[in-house]
């Protein structure tokens, strides 16, 4: 059976063709991309993975948009996966998919960026996760500044935090990168963007 990735959530679909909507994020199948070289093994049965998928969303989840460089190019995706390591020193982990242009500047650059969302930015998740980088420039008309790393912040988010990469772990389709947090800041005090939130309201 053939593997199909969301391009936008990274949610993959095991079957012949993509599926007529992502059953996470809620785009088209225009937005799969399949997997090559992969084949789906099932270990769980369908309705064994359903059950799996719907405690899955129990999780709770942040927003937040990873942002990159490489040389003088930037970059930046909507990423749920970003946490807190440990806190002396501050350390963070982020899990990027390895198809995206986002990983590719940070295996170079060695530095991401987290700006950490609201909820009145749910039009930001859709800006910086349903189109990539290698087409468009995300940041063509959107205001960002930069601090020791040269990773791009957006001006508009509660709180930033700028990383120097020190470990990473490979985990399949995705990269763990545990970063060295060099800087941040808290600039708005209000409620963060969580996954359920945006499921609700998108």
């Amino acid at each position: 059976m053939r593997l199909w990735r969301c391009t936008v959530c990274d949610y993959v679909h095991r079957g012949e063709t993509p599926p007529a909507e992502c059953p996470v994020c809620g785009v088209g199948p225009e937005m799969f991309e399949e997997v090559e070289g992969e084949t789906a093994e099932e270990p769980i049965t369908a309705e064994e993975r359903a059950k799996v998928k719907a405690a899955i969303h129990k999780f709770s989840y942040g927003l937040f948009v990873i942002g990159s460089r490489k040389g003088d190019s930037i970059n930046a995706q909507t990423a749920n996966t970003a946490f807190q390591i440990t806190s002396d020193p501050d350390r963070v982990a982020i899990g990027i998919n390895k198809a995206n242009l986002t990983w590719e500047y940070i295996s170079q650059s060695r530095v991401f960026s987290i700006s950490i969302l609201g909820r009145g930015q749910i039009d930001t998740v859709k800006h910086f996760g349903f189109q990539s980088g290698r087409k468009v420039d995300k940041f063509s008309d959107v205001s960002y500044f930069t601090a020791k790393t040269g990773a791009p912040i957006l001006e508009d988010c509660l709180a930033w935090l700028d990383c120097q990469v020190q470990q990473e772990v490979d985990v399949g389709t995705h990269t763990i990168f545990v970063g060295l947090v060099v800087g941040g800041d808290r600039l708005k005090d209000e409620d963060p963007l969580t996954y359920a939130y945006y499921r609700q309201n998108r």
